[in-house]
């Protein structure tokens, strides 16, 4: 199924209705509810009518949705504080709300974060601040895994880790090992594939390695930009892009999903929708 981050119409400014609406009538299947969109009080029951409006769309939620009144950086290594399980508890309501196939999360990053800015796209810059103890982190990530991985039985959904980029050099997972230990202890748990983050930390090839347990891949492209020297969330370009992913034995079951910044055509999307198409239809 191949599905388009809101995060992109929220970067434009757009609310969250209005992202779900666009995405739909740009012909993705699946609309993936993005991490970038400002607070709404009324968001449970935007979420409700959208469940109403699109009753044949698919859905999945990603990392802090709905968004919280104070923007922040959710960190699984700070464990079940108050923020983080608050923050937890909004995914798992939205994934009820809408029958979310899968919820996915960024990974625990060893270092204190926080939010300053703008970068290429109308991202949010992430400022790195002091070092975690890692000790302390591990055993805060764990009993989060613990958490998160009970209440997905519940609802019978998956929660996904994403693997980060260069700009998180500290985080807690990024190898297949890493990953592959939380995989084998957790059964409701498994991967979110960014291609992009991927290609920047050259290790798309290890990870394509955790094949079982790949279940949505989030595709953009790298180039330079003058904020980065690497920049991860172009639009793909060139059906080069997706042989490497050929190595990718369930294709038809996982999530498919495009993910950009306000910097991205709807023109360019669409191009490469259609050749993301044409390699899963084998041409």
């Amino acid at each position: 199924m191949i599905g388009l981050s809101t995060t992109y119409y929220a970067t434009k400014g757009c609310s969250i209705y209005d992202s779900v609406l666009r995405a739909v009538n740009l012909g993705f299947d699946v609309v993936e509810l993005g991490t970038a969109h400002m607070y709404e009080d009324n968001a449970w029951d935007v979420l409700h009518k959208i469940k109403r409006d699109f009753p044949d769309s698919a859905f999945s939620v990603h990392n802090l949705f709905p968004p919280l009144k104070n923007k922040t950086w959710f960190n699984p290594a700070d464990g079940l504080c108050s923020v983080n399980k608050k923050i937890i508890d909004r995914l798992f309501k939205t994934a009820s709300i809408l029958g979310a196939l899968v919820i996915s999360i960024h990974p625990p990053v060893l270092n204190e974060i926080c939010l300053s800015g703008k970068v290429a796209g109308n991202f949010d810059k992430p400022q790195i601040g002091k070092p975690k103890d890692e000790e302390i982190s591990r055993k805060n990530f764990t009993q989060f895994l613990e958490y998160i991985n009970k209440r997905s039985e519940e609802i019978n959904t998956r929660v996904l880790i994403e693997n980060m980029s260069t700009s998180f050099v500290n985080a807690l997972l990024s190898t297949k090992d890493n990953f592959l230990e939380i995989f084998d202890k957790f059964d409701n748990i498994g991967l979110l594939l960014d291609v992009g983050h991927a290609l920047q930390c050259e290790n798309l090839h290890e990870l394509l390695e955790l094949n079982d347990d790949i279940f949505e891949l989030h595709l953009h492209d790298v180039g330079e930009t003058p904020e980065r020297k690497k920049w991860a969330h172009l639009p793909v370009k060139d059906k080069l892009y997706f042989e490497t992913l050929k190595k990718i034995t369930n294709k038809n079951s996982v999530l498919w999903v495009f993910e950009h910044g306000a910097d991205v055509f709807e023109d360019e999307i669409l191009e490469e929708k259609k050749l993301l198409e044409k390699f899963l239809g084998g041409a």
